[in-house]
C-alpha cells in the first residue's frame, strides 16, 4: 500500500461526501431534476452490485458463455423493456398521486392505506439485510487494497454512505451513483482488454472456448445453454435478474426523476451500453477465464480476484478494486435510502423532517453495519431471497396499475402481495431444491425442484388476484376483515 494508492482512496471518499453535498436539496425523498446521464449511469450503478462483477463474474468460469443469457436480459428486459414500458407512466402517477416512496404510490393509487406499511416493512427489512452483505462485500474487497481490520473498513465504509444519504438526499445518492457507474466502465474496461490480449483476441479466444469439453455444468460446452437443470438455473437467473427488478423500489424510486415521455428515450440507450459493458464484459472476462486459469480454480469467488492479479498491474488492480467497491457502495446508497425512506415514511406514516430523516438513516446504516459483523446462515439466506421476495409482493400489483389503471379492489390487491410473498417463502422452504434440502429437507421431484420461488410466488400472487375478485363479489365483502 503507497501513499499514492491511499491519496486515491481518500480522494474517492471525499469525491462521494462532496457530491452529495453539492446535489442535496429539501426534499430527501424526492430527485428533482437531474440529466440524462445521470440517470442512466446511476440506475446502472444501482442496477449491478459487486455480486454481479464477483460473484456471477467468477460462475462464468464454470458456465461459459451461457452466462451471458443473463447480460442480454438485464440489458433489454432490465433496462430497455422498463423505460420502454414502465418509467413514464410511474412517473405520471407518482406526479398524479404525490407519491414520495413506491409503497406510498401503490397503496394511494388503490386506495388502500395498510399496504403502503406491508410493502415498506417488507422492503425496509429485507433490503437492510441485504445491505449487510453489500457492505461487507464492499469492506472485504477494499481490505484488498488497504491494509486495515474488516471492522474498521466496514465502518469507514457505513459512516461514509450514511453521511452521503443523509447530506445528499435522493438527488445526492443519483449523482454519486452516476460517478461511482462511471468508474464501474473504467475499471471493468481495463480487465477485459487484459483478458482479450492473454488469449489472443476475441476471435481466437471464442475458439479456444468452443474446443474445450463439456462438462457437468456447461453440459454442451461453454459457448451454448446447457440442458436440464444446469440450463434452466441460467434461465431463471436471467429472469430474477432481469424481470425481479422491475419491482424494486431503489430502481422505481430512479423513475421519479424523469422529466418528460422524451427523457426515456434518451436514457435508455445509454444506460443499455453501460450495463453492456459493465455486466456484458465482466461475464465475458469470467468465462474466457477458463483459457487463463485453468479448469481448477477453489470456487467462483476467486476468479476474478485471480484474474485481477495475473492480468493488471499495480494501477489497474488498483482500478478494478475501485470499480467493485464502487459497484458495492453504489447499492448500498441506494438500498440505505430506499430502506430509511420505507422504515420511516412507510412504516411509522411521518413526514420525515430533516432530524426524523438523520435518524432513520443512521437506524438503517446501523443494523446493516451490525448484521455485517455478525452474519449467521439465516441472514445470508435472508440475502439471497429479498429481491425474490419483494418483487413477489410488488410486481402484480404494479404491473396491474400500469397495465390497467387501479381498477382492483382490496382484496385482489392484498390477494397479489401477500400471497405472493407467501408462496415464494414456502417454495423456498419446501420445493426448491438449493434451499429447501438444507433448511427442510422437503424437495419437489424432478425437475420441479427447480423451479425458482420467482416462479411460484407470481403464480401465487395471480391466484391471489382470481380469488380477491371472487371474494369481492360477495355483497357483506367488509365483513371478511379485508383492509
Amino acid at each position: 500500500m503507497t501513499w499514492v494508492s491511499l491519496a486515491v482512496w481518500v480522494l474517492y471518499g471525499g469525491a462521494l461526501l462532496a457530491l452529495s453535498r453539492w446535489a442535496s436539496q429539501r426534499d430527501a425523498l424526492l430527485p428533482g431534476r437531474v440529466g440524462v446521464a445521470v440517470q442512466a449511469f446511476a440506475y446502472v450503478a444501482t442496477y449491478v452490485s459487486a455480486v454481479a462483477l464477483v460473484g456471477f463474474g467468477g460462475l462464468c468460469h464454470r458456465l461459459g458463455l451461457q452466462m451471458l443469457l443473463i447480460a442480454a436480459g438485464n440489458v433489454w428486459l432490465g433496462i430497455w423493456f422498463v423505460y420502454r414500458f414502465l418509467a413514464w407512466p410511474t412517473r405520471l402517477w407518482q406526479r398524479r398521486l404525490g407519491a414520495r416512496t413506491p409503497a406510498e404510490l401503490i397503496a394511494r393509487a388503490y386506495g388502500v392505506p395498510g399496504l403502503q406499511a406491508f410493502l415498506g416493512g417488507i422492503s425496509g427489512i429485507l433490503l437492510v439485510v441485504y445491505g449487510s452483505a453489500v457492505f461487507k462485500g464492499a469492506a472485504l474487497m477494499l481490505g484488498a487494497a488497504i491494509p486495515l481490520p474488516e471492522p474498521v473498513l466496514l465502518g469507514v465504509l457505513v459512516v461514509l454512505v450514511g453521511i452521503s444519504v443523509v447530506w445528499g438526499g435522493l438527488r445526492g445518492v443519483l449523482y454519486t451513483e452516476a460517478f461511482q457507474g462511471f468508474v464501474m466502465v473504467l475499471g471493468v474496461g481495463a480487465l477485459l482488454v487484459a483478458v482479450l490480449r492473454a488469449v489472443g483476441g476475441p476471435v481466437a479466444g471464442l475458439a479456444a472456448l468452443s474446443a474445450l469439453p463439456p462438462t457437468e455444468e456447461a453440459n454442451r460446452g461453454f459457448a451454448a445453454l446447457s440442458s436440464g437443470g444446469a440450463g434452466l438455473n441460467v434461465v431463471f437467473l436471467a429472469l430474477v435478474t432481469s424481470v425481479g427488478v422491475w419491482a424494486q423500489p431503489q430502481l422505481l424510486q430512479r423513475h421519479f426523476a424523469l422529466k418528460d415521455r422524451g427523457e426515456t428515450g434518451r436514457v435508455a440507450p445509454l444506460a443499455m451500453l453501460v450495463c453492456a459493458l459493465v455486466v456484458g464484459g465482466t461475464y465475458f472476462a469470467g468465462a474466457l477465464s477458463r483459457l487463463v486459469l485453468g479448469p481448477d480454480v477453489a470456487s467462483p469467488d476467486a476468479v476474478v480476484p485471480a484474474l485481477v492479479a495475473r492480468l493488471l498491474p499495480e494501477w489497474g488492480r488498483q482500478l478494478f478494486v475501485l470499480a467493485v467497491v464502487s459497484a458495492s457502495l453504489s447499492t448500498a446508497s441506494a438500498l440505505l435510502h430506499i430502506a430509511s425512506s420505507c422504515l420511516g415514511r412507510d412504516v411509522l406514516g411521518r413526514p420525515l423532517c430533516k432530524g426524523e430523516w438523520r435518524l432513520a438513516v443512521g437506524v438503517s446504516a446501523g443494523a446493516s453495519g451490525l448484521l455485517a459483523l455478525h452474519k449467521g446462515s439465516f441472514i445470508a439466506f435472508v440475502c439471497a431471497t429479498s429481491w425474490t421476495l419483494i418483487a413477489c409482493a410488488v410486481l402484480v400489483p404494479y404491473l396491474g396499475l400500469i397495465a390497467f389503471g387501479p381498477r382492483w379492489g382490496r382484496a385482489r390487491v392484498w390477494g397479489a402481495s401477500a400471497g405472493g410473498v407467501l408462496g415464494a417463502a414456502v417454495w423456498y422452504l419446501a420445493g426448491y431444491g438449493p434451499t429447501a434440502g438444507k433448511l427442510t429437507g422437503l424437495v419437489a421431484p424432478g425437475i420441479l425442484g427447480s423451479l425458482h420461488p420467482l416462479a411460484v410466488g407470481l403464480l401465487c400472487s395471480l391466484g391471489g388476484v382470481l380469488l380477491g375478485g371472487i371474494l369481492e363479489r360477495f355483497p357483506a365483502r367488509e365483513s371478511l376483515g379485508v383492509d
